[in-house]
C-alpha cells in the first residue's frame, strides 16, 4: 500500500509546494550491515515569531476597511492570502511539507523517516489604542469558493491584530516513522484600548467644530460610536482540504489555525 494515498487529495494538491525539504542517505561503511537497510529522510521546518509591543495609536474618526471580494475562487494547491487595514497588523501563512519516497530515490530502501514541524510564537504587549468614532470593517465576500488543497486566508481591520495559518505535513512512502508537529504560543498582556464616541460634529454650513460641552446651534448631529464589523459572506462554499480563515476587526486580536498530518506505512513494518 502506498502511504501517500492516506492523505489524498490534500497531498496531491500540495505536490507543487514542497518547501525546505532535504533528502539524505546514510550507511557509509555499514551499508552492508543491519539487514542492508538504507537510511533516508526528509524534513521541513518553519519557525515563526510575531512580536508586537510598545506601539501607540490614536485614531480620530478613522475608517479602516479590509476586504477580499470575488477572489481565489477555483484555486488549488497551497493558497495564502493576507489583507490588512489599520496599524501594526501582523499576518502570515506558513506550510511545512516533508515527503520521503524510498522507491523513488533508492529503489528498495527502508528505515525511512519524514518530519515536518512548525513553531509559532505570537506576542502582543504594552500597546495603546485610543479610538474616537473609528470604524473598522473586515469582510470576506464571495471568495474562496471551490478551492482545493491548503488554503489560509487572513483579513484584519484595526490595530495590533495577529493572525496565523500553519500546516505541517509529513509523508513517507515506505516508512517506519512519520512525524508532524505544530507548536503555537500566543501571549497578550499589558494592552490598553479606549473606545470613545467621536467628538467631531458637522453644522449646517458644512464646517466641522469641536464641542466644548455647552451645546451648539444649529443642532449638532449625533455622536459617532466606534464600530467594529467582521463578516464572512458567501465564501468558501464547496471548499475541500485544509481551510483556515481568520477575520478580525478591532484591536489586539490574536487568531491561529494549525494542522499537523503524519502518514506512515504500517504495512511496511511487516515486510
Amino acid at each position: 500500500m502506498k502511504c501517500k494515498m492516506i492523505i489524498s487529495p490534500l497531498a496531491f494538491a500540495l505536490t507543487a509546494v514542497i518547501a525546505s525539504t532535504a533528502a539524505y542517505a546514510g550507511g557509509g561503511n555499514n551499508g552492508g550491515h543491519h539487514g542492508g537497510h538504507n537510511t533516508t529522510g526528509a524534513s521541513a521546518i518553519v519557525n515563526d515569531t510575531q512580536l508586537n509591543y510598545g506601539n501607540d495609536v490614536d485614531n480620530d474618526a478613522t475608517k479602516n476597511t479590509a476586504t477580499i471580494d470575488g477572489s481565489l475562487n477555483g484555486a488549488s494547491g497551497n493558497v495564502g492570502a493576507n489583507v490588512a487595514a489599520g496599524d501594526n497588523n501582523q499576518q502570515a501563512n506558513a506550510a511545512a511539507i516533508a515527503t520521503a519516497d524510498a522507491y523513488f530515490v533508492f529503489g528498495l530502501g527502508q528505515g525511512l523517516e519524514a518530519n515536518a514541524s512548525i513553531g509559532v510564537t505570537q506576542q502582543a504587549y504594552d500597546n495603546n489604542v485610543v479610538n474616537y468614532g473609528t470604524q473598522n470593517n473586515a469582510s470576506l465576500v464571495d471568495s474562496g469558493n471551490d478551492v482545493q488543497g491548503s488554503v489560509g486566508i487572513n483579513v484584519a481591520a484595526g490595530n495590533f491584530n495577529q493572525q496565523k495559518n500553519d500546516m505541517a505535513l509529513a509523508s513517507s512512502e515506505k516508512a517506519f516513522t512519520a512525524e508532524a508537529s505544530v507548536d503555537v504560543m500566543q501571549e497578550s498582556s499589558g494592552n490598553y484600548t479606549n473606545n470613545n464616541t467621536g467628538d467631531v460634529y458637522e453644522v449646517n454650513d458644512g464646517l466641522q467644530v469641536v464641542s466644548s460641552g455647552f451645546g451648539w446651534w444649529p443642532p449638532q448631529k449625533p455622536q459617532t460610536p466606534v464600530v467594529n464589523n467582521a463578516s464572512l459572506s458567501n465564501s468558501l462554499n464547496n471548499a475541500s482540504g485544509n481551510v483556515g480563515v481568520n477575520i478580525a476587526a478591532g484591536a489586539g486580536n490574536q487568531q491561529s489555525n494549525t494542522l499537523a498530518i503524519a502518514a506512515g506505512c504500517n504495512a511496511c513494518i511487516a515486510q
